[in-house]
């Protein structure tokens, strides 16, 4: 059974047990409210991590290739320095490939 609220009378000292709370003895002024059932916290959702873009394809705009870049780890400022060529060289092997190449 879950714990009632309970409630004072401030002039007798009398108390009281409810299931719920009691809109009437919480505007009263001789009633005070002296034990209540703690209420658990709703969940907090966690957002879900954002998922990866995928590798633009020569035809995706530049802003495509700067994204994909920021995401890959590089500096929003150096990629949009870079023209969309010379990001499409740094970043348009495959995720598998090293980047050191062959070993």
């Amino acid at each position: 059974m879950a714990e009632p609220y309970v409630y004072r009378n401030t002039r007798t000292g009398q108390t009281a047990e409810w299931p719920t709370r009691s809109v009437r003895l919480d505007h009263s002024p001789v009633w005070l409210l002296i034990s209540a059932p703690e209420v658990e916290p709703e969940p907090v959702p966690t957002p879900e991590p954002p998922r990866a873009p995928a590798r633009p394809v020569q035809a995706d705009p530049k802003a495509a290739w700067v994204a994909y870049a920021v995401h890959r780890g590089m500096s929003e400022a150096d990629a949009r320095a870079l023209s969309k060529t010379a990001l499409m060289e740094e970043f348009g092997r495959d995720d598998q490939e090293d980047d050191d190449g062959p070993n």
